[in-house]
This record gives structure tokens, sequence and C-alpha cells, in this order.
């Protein structure tokens, strides 16, 4: 079996016994006997196998109906372990698979070898679970390296994550506008809610001040959603430093200027001319205010802006709900002590 590497701690240990035996005389005959079983003593800890216990059988949709089977779950019944471990109801998976379009077979830098089955398979079970690769071995029948080197979603739909994800649904922006409205929200133009998110990381050894948010007081990093009147949340803009303000990841991400462009025409217009129509977003405080970007009125405020105020508040709150609706269907996502920073890409995993 593959074998794994050293714990901290037991590193330590070890460096402590030799640290201890480098420090007795070795002319002195009584030290000498010490010494011996102290560096014996340091390299017990070494000699440990650490090895991966690799599952007999692969990831595969047949695999997972045959286990269901064995269960007692056949035609239209819904397994709960299988929901619980990947997201979908076992029917679901091959649709799942199928529209995420992955080749036949995937071949990692590493020169493993996957089919694009089981590379969906592996992706869904990761997000579900905040466990270490180590305890996946034996259900994926991978080793660690081969499960940390699956890629293919976010290489082939760049446009989920983009600036089309947003602009491809401006020909149902009436249609947003109409729902608010007749939610009864007082703004006749709004398409939909925005808000930033400070997803939490470890501790850097480095450059904490980067990440370290003064407001939540931790450090993290920074993400931008939107969410439609229809649940969707197009343009998921990040990462971004947690030291950074909202407003400078809105920046960053240009939405303003693409609603601009798409309403009034530009280079981000998903017709000639624009749709002929002003259409904003709504955020907190934290926003600056346009023609595109409304936010709620705050300082000595009249009954009017105050009403204003109490109206899109809980309105404004579904914005939260849709990143915590990403949290609960993904937990890996959310796991703090798997974000190290300068270690691993974080928060990758959120854009859809």
């Amino acid at each position: 079996m593959p074998s794994r590497a050293y714990f901290l701690g037991e590193l330590l240990e070890s460096k402590f016994f030799f640290g201890m035996a480098n420090m007795l005389d070795s002319d002195s005959e009584s030290d000498l006997d010490v010494q011996d079983e102290l560096v014996v003593t340091g390299v017990e800890p070494l000699m440990r196998r650490r090895t991966q216990e690799i599952g007999p059988e692969r990831l595969s949709v047949a695999r997972l109906q045959r286990e269901a089977a064995a269960r007692g779950h056949a035609g239209d019944d819904v397994s709960s372990a299988t929901y619980q471990n990947y997201g979908f109801h076992l029917r679901w998976l091959p649709i799942v698979i199928a529209a995420l379009m992955v080749p036949a077979v995937i071949q990692t830098v590493g020169g493993h070898l996957f089919t694009g089955e089981e590379a969906v398979l592996l992706l869904l079970l990761r997000f579900r679970s905040d466990d270490g690769f180590d305890k996946m071995t034996w259900t994926t029948g991978r080793n660690i390296s081969a499960l940390s080197e699956v890629e293919h979603v976010h290489n082939t739909f760049p446009h989920l994550v983009d600036h089309r994800s947003f602009s491809s649904w401006s020909p149902h922006f009436h249609q947003f506008a109409q729902a608010f409205t007749d939610y009864g929200l007082p703004i006749q133009n709004l398409i939909g809610f925005i808000d930033g998110k400070l997803w939490a990381v470890c501790r850097p050894g480095r450059y904490q001040n980067v990440l370290y948010s003064g407001h939540k007081r931790i450090h993290g990093i920074k993400t931008q959603g939107i969410i439609f009147p229809n649940g969707m949340q197009p343009y998921p803009f990040g990462p971004v430093n947690g030291s950074r303000h909202d407003s400078t990841v809105l920046s960053r991400s240009r939405i303003v200027q693409i609603l601009h462009d798409l309403c009034r025409g530009g280079p981000f217009a998903w017709m000639p001319g624009g749709l002929g129509q002003d259409y904003c977003l709504f955020g907190d405080s934290a926003y600056p205010i346009s023609a595109f970007l409304w936010r709620m009125y705050k300082g000595a405020m009249t009954p009017a802006q105050q009403f204003f105020n109490s109206t899109m508040s809980p309105a404004r709150v579904t914005v939260e709900w849709g990143f915590g609706k990403i949290v609960n269907l993904w937990p890996f996502l959310d796991y703090r002590k798997k974000s190290k920073a300068r270690r691993r890409t974080v928060v990758a995993g959120y854009f859809p």
C-alpha cells in the first residue's frame, strides 16, 4: 500500500528525543546507554507504517446502483445514503454526468487515468463531506495523490462564472422587475440583490494582514454574489483578499459597468444598443449609489426613507439565503480547517 507523510506531532516527537540524546556526553558509559535508548525511542515514530487503505473498487454509477439494490432500494426508491454522499438521488446521477460533458477518460498531470463518470462522482463526494482524503481512499479505490489531481468542470464551463452568466439573463430582466413589483417592493426596475461573503480560512503563516478582516475579526477571502428572483446566482466573483471592502470587490467585478452596457449599450451588451431601459441591483449600505445600484438609506432618515428601509430589508436577506443554500448543499466549501491559503485552492469550488 502507498505510504503517507508523517504527522507534524510525530516529527516533533522524534526531534525531541534526538535533541535529548545529543545533549548527553557520549564519552560517559552510563550516558551512552541512555543515549542509545533515546535514539531508539526517537526513531520509533519514524518506523511506523503509515499506509493508505485503498478500496477494492472504484466509483461508478453501476457500483452505486448495485450497492443500493443490496440495501433493498430499487426502481424509484430513494437511497438516503446516496443523496447524503453525492447530493443527488441515484436516478439523477447519470443526468448530472451527461450535463457536465465530461470526456470518456481524463488523464491528470501525474498520469492517473479516470473515467469521466468517476471524476464527477469524486467531485460530488468531495464537496459533500469535510473529511480528509485519507478517509476517502477506501470508498473511492484511489490513493490521495490521485484524488488531488482530478480537474475538469472549472476549465470546461468558464461561461458559468464570468459576466456571461449574468448578461445571458438580460432578456428576462423585465420579468424579474415585474416579479419584485408584484411582491410589493418600491423599486420598479429592480432585478436582483447583491452582497459580499467572507469565507473563513485558517490563519496563514505569512501575510496575515492581507487576509484579516477587521470587521469580522477573522482571516478569510471574499466573494461577491448576486441572486435573481428565480433563485439563480449568476456571476460569482472572487476570491479577493479578506481585508478588502465590499466596494472594492464591486469595483473589480465591474458589475455596474456590465449592467450599464446591458441597459444602454456598450462592450458587454447582450444586444445592439442595449435593452433600452435601466435596471438596477440592490445592496446594503456598504455599497455606493448609482443609477444601476441602489442601497439602504443610512444616517438621519425621513419617515419615507425609514419605510423604504423597512420594506427592503426583509427582501434583501434573500441573498444571504443564497450563500446559505450553497453551504448546505456542499459543506466542504465552508469548512475552515481545510481552507488553507497558499497551500491549496480555496473557494474555487464556490463557483458553479
